[in-house]
């Protein structure tokens, strides 16, 4: 419900909540989202969840949150477990290497 507030010391001013964007996720069978591996046969299961990842409003939070919580399952913000993992060694500062 809207309402329209109006005071002596302030415009009109509305008390709606703005809407939150919904995540493409939500209402979808979690277990899409957690296939039992990366290859073979869970590919399709695979896919079908980056799809609904890649249609979704949250996305760039929900990679970042996953990667921040160190999910080891699952597909978050549109990656595998394995892409993850690839993703956080790309950023993970190594050790110095000393050209001879």
């Amino acid at each position: 419900m809207k309402y329209i507030v109006v005071t002596s010391a302030y415009a009109p001013t509305s008390t709606a909540v703005p809407e939150r964007p919904r995540p493409a996720c939500a209402g979808q069978d979690p277990d899409i989202f957690f296939p039992e591996g990366d290859l073979g046969p869970t590919l399709p299961q695979l896919t079908k969840a980056k799809q609904i990842c890649a249609r979704c409003p949250l996305i760039h939070s929900c990679l970042q949150g996953a990667l921040e919580r160190g999910e080891e399952h699952g597909v978050w913000g549109g990656l595998s477990t394995a892409e993850r993992h690839e993703l956080t060694a790309r950023r993970a500062p190594g050790p110095l290497s000393v050209a001879a």
